[in-house]
Formats: structure tokens, C-alpha cells, sequence
């Protein structure tokens, strides 16, 4: 019937190019979804299971991935060839390609090759992932797809990690030193995951609310408020610092952005904001006692000492220790030790707490400062182009608000994305963000947002909350 009616209107041609675009789609929503979700089922006591599903996780967005690639290189490749050619020449692909590249030419000085040609392979699928996600999201209904999915996902990360604190769920592992799990096993993985894209929830509460989609907006108001108290009580520092860094910079960036006829209302978020936060944090406190009370010894002696005196994090932590250790190790090896082959040599130049944290029962396996670890890893080029991927995308992001391009959802979505790539600098400060392969195709997945939502010249903004 469909086939039919379709074919009477457009031809049997266009009917081949709806049907397509529909199933693009559809593994287009898989890609993004299915990843966040896949786990390696196990009962904690009686089976041994990953600790952080990465290998399960990692196989699921590969297979989705290059499914969803084939599709579109079949079936849309040709429509996009004048982007194509546009996003080869961009700054975010040939740093991508760059360190794809010398991710996998490290492996012939490397100890462990197979250990670089792991890493590599995860970044020459997000290099290809960037330009064609690029590529559709030069569409508007694409990217707002892109957005909506993975948000949805994380809200459904969120819940099952909400029931678990309550009800022990069997087949997920605990996040351990906490008695609750989620699908991404351990806590690092899971809240850091959770806090790579909170601000693209804000950002589509935000649009429901100027839209005045108040059903909409409760719902989404909703999860905002599970995955701010799943954070809370995710007794992770990175986390909190993160979130209270991005919180910040959400505030001030509007606040130097938005204009004045539009403040008041600003001025009214920012109150409502506080309000929710304290109302959340007398809730906490109350029906998640002990987490509480540990979240609040974590901040009171293991965060604010090293806010007051910033020093002490290099000479009296061990992840600060560490890091003193793995300079030793980068003036040896200036052109890096090679992808993923730090741990392999850290061996030898560990000279810091040897028997609390390096011993027969405990190896550290990676730096907790993603930054020291790509310059220990791929030495100065591939940590040139590592931080160019940063500095380029924060550049983009201010001129893009400053300017007079773009609508005022634009707007609005550029201030949410400045705020989540702080949150996102400051995970790669103080833990070991992109072990993760997960959290690497959120990384990219942000830099690509950012790519294409400040390439959209031409348009002059309006600030027209209805655009």
C-alpha cells in the first residue's frame, strides 16, 4: 500500500531513496543506543566477569558502527562527496587522522605492538565516524536525532543504575566500593560516561521549555534530575569536579551571551537551578545516608585541601606521584613509548609508594591524567594533536557565540557544549578518560557536535526562541 501510493507520487525511484533513508535511520539510532546499553551479563559472587564491559561495549560499537558506515557509503556516500571533500581539509579530521596515524606507526618501536594496534584501530573507526557523522549532521533532523538518541540512552543507564541502589539487579556486576551497578560495570566508567553528555539533556529541557512543551519538558526535567543524583552519590571526584566545573561555566557563559531583554530569565533559571539543587540535596541526604556522608568526606578532605594548595596533588597523592614517575619516562622517550605501552614500562620507572600501589597483588595500568599519558604514549606529536583537537573546538566554540551566525538554539546548544567540553578537559585531567573505548567515541561525538554546529556560516542570529 505504502510501496504503491509512493510510487504513483515520486516513481519507483524515489520510493528505494525513503525506504533507505528509513533503514539509515534506524541503524543510524542502533549505533548510537545499543553501545551504552551492551554488557557482559554474570553474577558478581559466582562468575568472573569485566570489570567495565569495555570489550563488550568496544564489539558492539565497532559492529554498529561499520554497519551503519557500509549502509552509507552504499546508499548516501554520493550525495555527500562536495562535504566530503570539505571536512578532509578541516582541523578536527586531520588531527583526528594524525593521531590515528601515529597511533599505529607506534607500534614498530613499541614493547607491546598489539597493544598500539588495539588503540589505533578504536581511532581510525572514530576518525571515519567524524567525517561521516559531519557529514549528516549538516542536517538539521540528523543532528537533533544524533542528540535525542544519545540522551535517551543515558536516561536508561541512569534509571537501571537508580533501581540497582534499591534492588540488587543479578546480572549486573556492582560498581565496586559502591553497592549498586549500571551497565557500564565500574564507576569511573559509568559516571564519567553519564557526565560526558548531561548537558545535551539540559539543552533539549531547555528547548521544551521556550518551546513550551510542558509534558515533554517535565519528563526531561525528570532525568535531569536522576542523573544529577546518580552523580551525586557516585562517590567520584572526577565527577564531581567536572560537573561543578561545567555547572559553572554553563552559568558565566550565558550569562556574557544572552541579551538583555533575555537576562531576566536567565536571572529566574539560575534561582530555580539553586532551588532544585538544595531541594536534591536534602533529599540525598535523606534517603541515601551513608552515600552521603562518604560523598561528603571525599569533598571535605580528599577535594578542597588540593583546591586550597594545587601542589599537593603532585607530591602527596599517588596519581600525583605517578605522574612525577611518568615524566622520567617521557624524557626517555620523547617520540612516546607507544600507544596503549605505558603500563608495560612503567616497571621501570616507578619510584613513588612502590608497595601501596605497585606490588605483587597490584599494578597500576594507567596514569589518571589522560594528558601526561598521551605525551608518555605518542610522545610530543601525538600530544600536539591531542590538545590541537581541544584548543580548536574551544576556539571555535567562543567565536561561534560571539559571532552573528546561527539561530538562537544554536546559540543555546554551543553554551551547553562549551560547558560539557570543560566538564570533558577536566575528566581527561584527573582520570584515565579514554582508556575507556566507550568514552572515546563520546569524546569524538562531542568534537564532531561542535564541528559542525560553528561550521553553519551565513546565518545571523535572531536570538528568536521560536527558530
Amino acid at each position: 500500500m505504502f510501496k504503491s501510493i509512493v510510487s504513483r507520487d515520486m516513481g519507483d525511484r524515489s520510493v528505494k531513496f525513503v525506504l533507505s533513508d528509513s533503514i539509515q535511520k534506524f541503524l543510524f539510532v542502533l549505533f548510537l543506543t545499543v553501545p551504552a546499553l551492551t554488557f557482559m551479563p554474570g553474577n558478581f559472587k559466582g562468575q568472573w566477569i569485566f570489570t567495565e564491559y569495555r570489550e563488550s561495549k568496544l564489539a558492539a560499537l565497532l559492529i554498529t558502527f561499520w554497519g551503519f558506515a557500509a549502509f552509507f557509503s552504499f546508499f548516501s556516500l554520493e550525495r555527500y562527496l562536495y562535504q566530503i571533500k570539505k571536512l578532509i581539509r578541516s582541523s578536527p579530521f586531520l588531527l583526528l587522522f594524525f593521531l590515528s596515524s601515529y597511533s599505529l606507526v607506534s607500534s614498530f618501536w613499541a614493547v607491546v605492538p598489539e597493544a598500539a594496534l588495539y588503540e589505533a584501530a578504536q581511532w581510525i573507526s572514530l576518525t571515519f565516524m567524524f567525517l561521516i557523522l559531519a557529514c549528516l549532521f549538516e542536517e538539521k533532523k540528523w543532528l537533533e536525532l544524533a542528540i535525542y538518541s544519545i540522551a535517551f540512552t543515558f536516561a536508561v543507564v541512569t534509571f537501571i543504575g537508580i533501581v540497582q541502589t534499591f534492588k540488587n539487579i543479578p546480572f549486573l556486576m556492582p560498581i565496586r566500593g559502591t553497592g549498586y551497578a549500571s551497565t557500564f560495570g565500574s564507576k569511573n566508567a559509568c559516571f564519567l560516561s553519564i557526565g560526558s553528555q548531561i548537558y545535551l539533556l539540559f539543552f533539549i529541557f531547555g528547548k521544551f521549555i521556550i518551546e513550551k512543551k510542558r509534558a515533554y519538558a517535565f519528563w526531561t526535567g525528570a532525568c535531569v534530575v536522576l542523573e544529577l543524583v546518580f552523580i551525586a552519590i557516585s562517590l567520584s571526584r572526577t565527577a564531581y569536579a567536572a560537573i561543578t566545573a561545567g555547572m559553572f561555566t554553563l552559568f558565566m557563559v550565558a550569562l556574557t551571551t544572552v541579551p538583555k531583554d533575555k537576562k531576566n530569565l536567565l536571572y529566574k533559571g539560575a534561582v530555580l537551578s539553586f532551588l532544585i539543587i538544595l531541594a536534591l540535596t536534602l533529599s540525598i541526604k535523606q534517603i541515601y545516608p551513608r552515600y552521603w556522608g562518604m560523598a561528603e568526606k571525599r569533598i571535605s578532605e580528599r577535594m578542597i585541601p588540593f583546591v586550597l594548595h594545587p601542589a599537593n596533588y603532585l607530591y602527596k597523592t599517588a596519581r600525583g606521584q605517578i605522574i612525577l614517575d611518568t615524566f622520567a619516562m617521557i624524557k626517555d622517550h620523547p617520540l612516546g613509548t607507544g600507544a596503549g605501552n605505558w603500563l608495560f614500562l612503567y616497571p621501570l620507572y616507578y619510584n613513588h609508594l612502590k608497595e601501596i600501589i605497585f606490588n605483587s597483588n597490584k599494578q597500576i595500568r594507567k596514569v589518571h591524567n589522560d594528558y601526561v599519558q598521551y605525551l608518555a604514549e605518542l610522545g610530543l606529536p601525538g600530544f600536539l594533536s591531542f590538545i590541537g583537537l581541544i584548543f580548536f573546538q574551544f576556539k571555535r566554540l567562543f567565536s561561534f557565540i560571539k559571532g552573528m551566525a546561527g539561530t538562537f538554539h544554536e546559540k543555546a546548544l554551543a553554551v551547553c557544549l562549551t560547558a560539557q567540553l570543560v566538564g570533558v578537559s577536566i575528566m581527561l585531567f584527573f582520570s584515565f578518560y579514554l582508556e575507556f573505548p566507550y568514552r572515546k567515541f563520546l569524546f569524538v561525538f562531542l568534537l564532531t557536535l561542535i564541528y559542525t554546529l560553528t561550521s553553519n556560516e551565513g546565518k545571523k542570529s535572531t536570538f528568536n526562541p521560536n527558530n
